[in-house]
């Protein structure tokens, strides 16, 4: 039985789809920082490899 404080169909159903396009979006943009972080990562980790191994090789 529905009462005076309970929300319509109508409006949960906008919000609803209002949070999961903003889900979307946030999850995208998480994505594409997360695989920016990760390139960085690696290309710092062989830079550091290439310069140790270099200068283990002068030594």
């Amino acid at each position: 039985m529905a009462n005076k404080y309970s929300k319509s169909n109508k409006s949960s159903k906008a919000a609803e789809e209002k949070t999961m396009q903003d889900y979307e979006e946030r999850r995208k943009k998480l994505n594409k920082g997360a695989r920016i972080m990760a390139l960085v990562l690696v290309a710092s980790m062989i830079v550091f490899y290439v310069i140790s191994a270099g200068l283990l090789l002068f030594d």
